[in-house]
């Protein structure tokens, strides 16, 4: 028979590319009650959750595209210099008055008084097309802003990274664009650089939009990735940062002391982890590493962050919640961004004063 033939591997692999499908379908396709609150919220924080979303007009607040794709893998010989990683980058605003993305330059990125703009920098996950990125991040910048009550303007950055679709093979396509991530972070840990050390910056990751940031604010401790470094003038840890992780496609230990993004704490003023016990793509993490998921380490976004041991110290600056009430076994950011519940979980996290 024919059916015979498939061998486990095969059939393991069409079912990561169905769940990664997922990832990038509209969240009025998907069928089952993921979206609805239970009866008893997870997150036991009737506080944080939203009475009533309503409409912000914001004439203050900024949304920028910041996109590192076509560049060239920075110099690994050599630290970098802030300079010469966002040499190349390519700049967008968006134009409210007849809601456009103009091409913009890096100077008037920080042309005016930056420090007085709140600065909250959104990274996505994989399968994100270039185009796709755009509205994309002007979604996650609509509901962040959704239901705020302080009016003070924020400057909202998406940091687009090479993360389209490459190959058919969807375990193979994934290491592929993990293999990219450290470039990608090394020119983003540039670009942060260049604003203000007073300027207040909050980051927000998406699956493995964290391995970015994590791997962004370990080169910022002075740690090395990937034979890449930063300048030494770079790596001073001037600011702390705001951080809020949903769906985490790192590996559970990974923000340990003396792992890979061991250093990476040390950078966060606070971090906020939405987790998902029931996430299908993370729970086949582990082949990233090899065949069998069960060999490989797991995911963050699946397993949570333990602090105890390393991190005791930090465990007041930590916050984390179990979100698979609201997301089920999907693998995607809408149901984070559109439950109000989570959405009000990062919004505090990133444009609170906490």
């Amino acid at each position: 028979m024919i059916l015979s033939s498939i061998t486990v591997s095969s059939i393991s692999a069409i079912l990561w590319l169905g769940t990664l499908w997922l990832a990038t379908m509209d969240t009025s396709q998907m069928t089952g009650t993921e979206l609805q609150s239970p009866s008893r919220s997870v997150l036991q924080s009737s506080s944080k959750g939203d009475a009533k979303p309503k409409t912000c007009h914001r004439e203050g607040d900024q949304i920028w595209l910041i996109s590192c794709r076509g560049l060239p893998c920075p110099d690994r010989s050599r630290s970098n210099s802030a300079h010469d990683l966002v040499a190349g980058l390519k700049y967008w605003r968006y134009n409210k008055q007849d809601s456009s993305w103009d091409k913009s330059t890096k100077q008037n990125l920080l042309d005016g008084d930056f420090c007085k703009l709140r600065s909250v920098v959104w990274v996505h996950g994989d399968h994100m097309g270039a185009c796709e990125a755009f509205e994309t991040g002007r979604q996650i910048y609509r509901e962040l802003v959704r239901s705020v009550e302080n009016p003070e303007p924020i400057r909202f950055i998406i940091w687009s990274w090479p993360s389209a679709k490459t190959l058919t093979r969807p375990v193979q396509d994934a290491r592929l664009k993990a293999a990219r991530i450290p470039a990608a972070a090394v020119r983003l840990a540039g670009l942060l650089e260049t604003i203000p050390a007073n300027s207040r910056v909050s980051l927000i990751g998406f699956s493995f939009g964290v391995r970015v940031i994590s791997a962004t604010l370990q080169l910022l401790a002075g740690g090395d990735l990937d034979d890449y470094k930063l300048h030494e003038a770079l790596a001073n840890g001037r600011k702390k940062y705001r951080v809020a992780f949903f769906a985490s496609a790192i590996d559970s230990g990974s923000l340990q002391p003396g792992r890979r993004f061991g250093k990476a704490i040390g950078e966060m003023k606070s971090l906020l982890l939405l987790n998902n016990y029931c996430d299908w793509v993370l729970k086949h993490y582990g082949k990233l590493y090899c065949r069998c998921a069960r060999r490989g380490p797991q995911a963050l976004g699946y397993t949570g962050l333990a602090t105890n041991g390393g991190l005791s110290a930090d465990r007041d600056r930590i916050e984390q919640y179990n979100a698979s009430a609201f997301i089920g076994r999907h693998h995607a950011w809408r149901p984070y961004v559109y439950t109000p519940q989570l959405m009000s979980l990062i919004r505090e996290e990133t444009l609170g004063e906490k």
